[in-house]
């Protein structure tokens, strides 16, 4: 009988991954090159921008301008400056929100911005997942114990986590608190670091720990971004 509840509690869990993935959208960054242009400034010039992403980052940014300004035909050196300045800060934060307009070349710096935005319109927005909801499974351990996490990703990061066990192990039928107490300390790891590989087992609760990380990195895999 017990086998035959939790085949079913797995396929009904299957079928919820195949529902949410199916109008799950992107949100990470694909790799490749973007170009963007922003709109024209009052006199009626427009930037360029070429985007390089790699391993969901912006590794690379060329920004230019239909008419090109050099220090030779342009009476403003810094906004002539601010296009070094706008890239580098952009590579480092990889957020072009966060880059702020430069003193004194603020229409270039708008400009450049407004081309960044548009060539990211191709790529997605910055993200590790697509957004939705996953139910991923562990193998049985020695003792047959199956763990499954349910995982949210929303704007591309994990934003809830439940972590639970076929067996529905309680304080009333399980005899090892650690095991049970270290299913929330696992839950608010994954939250935090983003990243299964990097949540370390709890102390006393090493075989729980073990079967909660693989079943959190096989619903994780059904939400990476190919």
């Amino acid at each position: 009988m017990r086998t035959k509840k939790i085949v079913s509690f797995m396929l009904v869990a299957a079928l919820m991954v195949v529902a949410f993935t199916g109008c799950a959208k992107k949100s990470a960054y694909i790799d490749g090159t973007y170009v963007g242009h922003s709109s024209a400034d009052p006199h009626g010039n427009v930037g360029e921008c070429t985007l390089t992403i790699s391993g969901d980052k912006i590794t690379d940014v060329k920004y230019i301008e239909r008419i090109a300004k050099t220090k030779d035909n342009y009476s403003y050196p810094a906004a002539i400056d601010a296009i070094a300045t706008i890239q580098a800060k952009l590579i480092e934060t990889g957020d072009i929100s966060k880059v702020d307009a430069v003193s004194q070349a603020t229409g270039t710096s708008n400009q450049l911005k407004d081309a960044v935005n548009d060539a990211l319109k191709n790529a997605g927005t910055v993200g590790a997942y697509t957004d939705g909801t996953y139910v991923g499974f562990s193998a049985p351990d020695e003792r047959n114990n199956v763990g499954y996490a349910k995982i949210t990703v929303s704007g591309g990061k994990i934003t809830d986590a439940v972590l639970m066990d076929l067996q529905l192990k309680t304080s009333d039928n399980y005899p090892y608190q650690a095991a049970l107490d270290a299913w929330a300390t696992l839950e608010q790891s994954l939250l935090t670091t983003q990243d299964v590989a990097k949540v370390d087992a709890v102390s006393k609760a090493t075989g729980t720990s073990d079967l909660f990380k693989e079943a959190a990195a096989d619903a994780l895999a059904q939400a990476a971004n190919k």
